[in-house]
């Protein structure tokens, strides 16, 4: 029997955070979505479950640990060999609005807010397709 895939929205707004699995919701692809209020929750969900996910989507700016932290934290404890689950950064943040600079914090892409679903639904493509 074949897992459900699963996403991990890692963000501390409520109501992105459910704007987000609402989008997910509504595009029907069988996806899985879990929820995280913050870097710090983000990381422990991964932690106890490091091979569930086939993507995470991390808010950059968050209390207890920002979206860069977590992301260190989830790639340094990645296992051996390490397991390489896609970060994606979700954020309004312009600096973090091109690839080098989100893939030089670890990050795999981003994606800007305000979300625009087609946007998403490319980005869960690319990245769960292969999962």
């Amino acid at each position: 029997m074949t897992r459900q895939k699963k996403i991990l929205i890692v963000e501390d707004d409520n109501f992105n955070r459910y704007m987000i699995k609402a989008i997910i919701e509504t595009l029907d692809i069988g996806l899985h979505v879990d929820l995280a209020e913050d870097g710090k929750a983000g990381c422990e969900t991964i932690e106890r479950a490091p091979d569930d996910y086939a993507l995470v989507l991390m808010d950059i700016h968050m209390p207890r640990l920002s979206g860069l932290e977590a992301t260190d934290r989830i790639r340094a404890n990645a296992g051996d060999p390490p397991r390489h689950v896609p970060i994606v950064a979700v954020t309004a943040d312009a600096d973090y609005h091109h690839p080098m600079a989100v893939e030089a914090k670890g990050m795999n892409g981003f994606l800007a807010k305000p979300i625009a679903p087609g946007e998403l639904l490319a980005l869960i493509d690319r990245y769960c397709s292969a999962a």
